[in-house]
């Protein structure tokens, strides 16, 4: 009785939680930095030419000849995230959500220590920022005559994650036409997530059952992570090589409570089925690990014409706690239950290409495609990730010279479908035509960029 309403309204949680999932934590190539590479796609580890070198390819920095001090790219999004079911009379539940998204701060430093250039960057990775509560209240006929179940229920659920990394920039041209850099990020990341679901049941000859199930997951971490990179010039042709290390822990802390409590009479047998199960943490040691990637990319100039290409490969991440709980004992009623809140990675592979057509010495256009494959790689009971689903990138745009300045308009257009292998009702309780088959996510973004 109890598990079909809990199922009723996890099912109605699950299509409005996608809804509210606005930024991608398992794809790597969906944020891309500066001007030039939000055009290109992010493709140009062999061909960066402004600060954005400080991400993509730390060893290009020494061979950009005129760096920007400020770089800024502001990017406005609008995305849509749908969730369809088997019935393909039913409608998508969907939503969309507009505003800026995450951006770069980048400058050169006036030192040439260990004869390199040095330069700073901030950028957002992550960003996830949202809120839902869902009610829902119904009577229901049951099989016995005259008897009926009268439910209600709700779930609050909030979700908020983010993740910066501050980074320094050391790069050296060891030749007129080859460089070498590194770049040592140290990473911050806060993540919490709190459930709330109340459910009540009642049958019209006197039994019923109410349960309370509190989740709440909150922790922050510090780690430290490095960019190597390697980058030449030869003739009509670039090439260059970035490896990505694995992070390396340094500080987590963080809370986890699971409460859930059922009351009364679950099953109409007229035995008392109350219960308390508890698994709670406080101060507890956390950590989130990123994994090792290597890039590798170039140019070719045809005249006025070049074509980027880039490549990236992101290894596995073996299941892991990010955090876990001890036993501290049970007491009458209530039973205390060791858990943890795991995290894994698939490896994943990307690729891109992009050209770059010079009209005028002012004036120059930029179209570039992407693949953004999601590392998803769910672990039960709980998991930390959210999206599940491979997107594919289109993006172009214009770059010009006005009054001095130079300034960048362009857009992009992102698109991605994937099955669901896991639905809500695990207990078979939904008829499967009212279970959720697919989400569909889309993204148009505009982009203005400003180099002072």
């Amino acid at each position: 009785m109890i598990k079909s309403v809990v199922a009723s309204l996890w099912f109605a949680i699950f299509l409005f939680a996608a809804d509210a999932a606005m930024s991608q934590d398992t794809n790597y190539w969906t944020l891309q930095y500066g001007t030039r590479g939000e055009l290109l796609g992010g493709c140009v580890v062999g061909s960066a030419v402004d600060l954005s070198a400080t991400f993509y390819n730390p060893g290009s920095l020494s061979l950009v000849i005129d760096p920007s001090s400020i770089l800024t790219a502001t990017v406005f999004g609008m995305e849509t995230i749908k969730v369809k079911d088997e019935d393909p009379s039913a409608d998508a539940v969907s939503s969309r959500s507009i505003g800026p998204e995450p951006a770069m701060f980048a400058g050169t430093l006036p030192v040439h220590w260990f004869g390199g250039r040095w330069a700073y960057s901030f950028i957002t990775r992550q960003k996830l920022d949202f809120r839902l509560v869902e009610r829902e209240g119904a009577i229901i006929a049951l099989d016995q005559p005259g008897d009926s179940l009268s439910i209600g229920g709700e779930i609050q659920l909030d979700q908020n994650m983010s993740e910066q990394w501050g980074g320094l920039t050391w790069s050296k041209a060891i030749r007129e036409n080859l460089g070498i850099g590194a770049t040592l990020y140290g990473v911050y990341r806060s993540q919490r997530r709190s459930t709330r679901q109340t459910v009540e049941a009642f049958g019209a000859n006197g039994y019923g059952a109410s349960l309370l199930d509190w989740t709440d997951v909150d922790y922050t971490t510090f780690r430290m992570l490095a960019k190597l990179g390697v980058s030449g010039g030869f003739g009509k042709t670039t090439l260059g090589l970035a490896l990505t290390t694995r992070s390396l822990p340094i500080y987590g802390n963080g809370t986890i409570l699971i409460n859930r409590a059922v009351v009364g009479d679950v099953e109409p047998d007229g035995i008392d089925d109350s219960h308390n199960d508890v698994s709670y943490g406080k101060d507890v040691h956390a950590e989130y690990i990123s994994p090792l990637s290597i890039a590798a990319g170039g140019s070719y100039r045809w005249s006025e014409t070049t074509l980027h290409a880039t490549v990236e490969y992101f290894l596995a991440v073996d299941p892991y706690q990010v955090m876990e709980t001890d036993v501290t004992g049970s007491s009458p009623g209530v039973t205390a239950h060791h858990q943890g809140v795991q995290h894994a990675l698939n490896d994943v592979f990307n690729w891109g290409v992009g050209v770059e057509r010079r009209f005028s010495e002012k004036t120059t256009a930029y179209l570039s495609f992407i693949t953004d494959h999601s590392a998803s790689r769910p672990v039960d009971p709980y998991d930390i990730s959210i999206s599940t689903w491979d997107i594919t990138h289109l993006n172009g745009g214009v770059a010009f010279s006005l009054l001095g300045t130079d300034l960048t308009l362009g857009g992009g257009f992102a698109w991605g479908k994937e099955p669901l292998h896991v639905t809500p009702d695990s207990e078979g309780i939904l008829p499967a035509a009212a279970q959720p088959s697919s989400v569909s996510y889309s993204r148009i973004k505009a982009i203005l960029g400003i180099a002072l």
